[in-house]
């Protein structure tokens, strides 16, 4: 028929419960129009209807249309699953007035019986053109909106349009939630502006933080206090009116790259975290953490992008502290540790070619604190990487005699089984920071008895690839997941394998690349067909007295 073409597109399936909708109409058929398919959507969710009709469409005439469209109308009036009744009958009382309470308490009485018996809510309407009274009207549709809030329950309230003017329509329209009106042939139903200030404000309440809400085209919708704030902004037109403007005018950018201030496209695209920079008139040079989230608050509404803003500017002196207290505690702790092996070196002087479970002990206490001296440096490593004031003291050396100086302390204090499978007698000349290079093979050795169960067997080779010398560790360990190969060598990375199972920090094998490239020279890992790990260590060749080290790089 018609009358369905004009109303196939409004949703009224997804009113949530406790939705309170108004409807302007200029006739019994736009009337019918509307009505008509709210109710039959109820049916169809078994829910109970009720629909209260008046002029221009009494329930008798109701009644007839409805059975057009709806041929089991009979038996679902025999059953009460819908009721259509006169406005007197349940409006007005025995003075023809209005009793708000009465028809309250009425509505209550009708929940309560639908879902005793069996269905899942109460979908009323009712026409009002018979109200004489537009003030008494607005007091009961206020309570209304109150009371059913929080029912199984859902109301239309449909409205003549004649001799109604702007102000009639924009208070009763605002006494609602959701308002259902007809532009261009076609029913739209629309948040109404007390329903988006209802939402506004609870999602405001939510954010202790600050919050800025734009659209899909970028124009600013609402912010936070906290927002504004942040911004020096009394009100919202302060930020300006959409994020271009915004993004100009507090000179925001991205320090990832990863979404544009001033492309919304960028922003609206997905849900994603960004760092961006910002200049506030209030509190001058802000650093922000953004979560940038879609939001939809019902199938209704537009769906919207919220900007929530962390302050983390602070972070800035606490990062400096943390980097401070790092460089002072290392340094401090490098004379405790040089007295300690001042003192096993007296001891193992005492001791000297002597088997006893003290020169064990000894050995035991080399090892262990060989590996916090690695620890130390690597910790000395980072403050300076960061600050850019590490260098590369480098002279020429033998590659493969540093390799045997750093495996001499595992030799002794490890119960692994070490494998050279280089020729002793074969150099690989080098120029190099000799303190650094041994920084790197410490890690390496460490890791490969770290993670080798006693007993295994670890495998020392070099090779030599174009200027490269290449040096193999190799270990029947716990292995790497292919996935991981690159990132263990990440700042704080720990691999799946090593968590919560084995100490460390995720520092050794970073800092161990960063320095293995400054010298020229790369650090990669690779998995050991057999099982376990390989770790490649490249660094140049000494050739004809030149190397490819870059001098540059190595001064620091």
């Amino acid at each position: 028929m018609g009358q369905q073409e004009s109303t196939a597109l409004i949703p009224f399936e997804n009113l949530p419960k406790g939705s309170h909708v108004c409807h302007f109409y200029r006739n019994a058929r736009e009337l019918s129009d509307a009505v008509i398919p709210y109710l039959r959507t109820g049916l169809v969710q078994n829910e109970r209807c009720i629909w209260v009709c008046s002029e221009p469409l009494g329930a008798k005439a109701a009644t007839d249309m409805f059975k057009e469209n709806l041929p089991e109308l009979a038996h679902l009036l025999g059953t009460e699953q819908i009721k259509i009744v006169s406005h007197d009958e349940l409006y007005l009382d025995l003075h023809r007035r209005l009793d708000t309470n009465a028809i309250l308490s009425r509505w209550g009485s009708e929940i309560y019986n639908s879902i005793v018996a069996g269905y899942s809510g109460l979908r009323i309407t009712g026409n009002l053109s018979w109200a004489k009274s537009r003030q008494a009207i607005l007091d009961y549709e206020e309570r209304f909106c109150a009371f059913s809030l929080q029912t199984p329950m859902i109301a239309l309230c449909s409205y003549p349009l004649q001799d109604m003017n702007v102000a009639d329509i924009v208070e009763i329209s605002y006494v609602h939630q959701f308002v259902l009106a007809m532009r261009n042939s076609t029913w739209e139903l629309m948040p109404s502006a007390r329903y988006r200030d209802l939402m506004w404000q609870s999602l405001l309440d939510t954010f202790s933080k600050g919050m800025l809400a734009i659209n899909a085209s970028g124009n600013i919708i609402t912010a936070s206090n906290m927002c504004l704030e942040f911004f020096g902004c009394t009100n919202l037109a302060g930020l300006g009116s959409n994020i271009r403007e915004f993004a100009r005018r507090f000179q925001i950018r991205s320090l990832t790259g990863r979404v544009r201030p001033d492309t919304p496209n960028s922003i609206t695209s997905r849900d994603v975290d960004d760092y961006w920079k910002a200049i506030s008139p209030a509190y001058g040079d802000l650093d922000l953490l953004v979560n940038i989230k879609t939001a939809k608050p019902n199938t209704v509404m537009p769906e919207l992008y919220l900007l929530v803003f962390h302050d983390i500017t602070g972070l800035r002196t606490l990062e400096t502290i943390r980097e401070n207290f790092l460089q002072v505690m290392s340094h401090e702790l490098r004379n405790p540790i040089q007295t300690l092996k001042a003192l096993l070196d007296l001891i193992e002087a005492y001791v000297a070619g002597r088997d006893t479970p003290l020169s064990k002990y000894t050995r035991l206490a080399e090892s262990c604190l060989y590996r916090i001296t690695a620890l130390v440096e690597d910790l000395l490593s980072i403050g300076q990487m960061e600050h850019d004031s590490l260098t590369i003291n480098a002279i020429p050396a033998d590659f493969k005699e540093l390799l045997i100086e750093s495996l001499e302390p595992y030799l002794t204090g490890s119960q692994h089984v070490f494998v050279c499978r280089f020729d002793e007698e074969a150099g690989f000349p080098v120029v190099v920071d000799p303190v650094r290079i041994h920084q790197i093979l410490a890690n390496l050795l460490n890791n490969a008895v770290k993670y080798t169960p006693q007993g295994k067997r670890i495998w020392l080779d070099f090779s030599v690839l174009s200027k490269y010398a290449i040096l193999s560790i190799a270990d029947e360990g716990i292995g790497i997941p292919p996935a991981e190969l690159d990132r263990i060598f990440d700042r704080f990375y720990r691999g799946k394998n090593t968590r919560g199972k084995f100490d460390g920090i995720g520092l050794g094998l970073y800092v161990s690349r960063c320095l293995a490239r400054m010298h020229g020279g790369d650090l990669w890992a690779e998995t050991r067909p057999q099982g376990g790990t390989v770790i490649k260590f490249s660094l140049p060749i000494l050739i004809n007295g030149a190397c490819e080290l870059d001098q540059t790089t190595a001064d620091g």
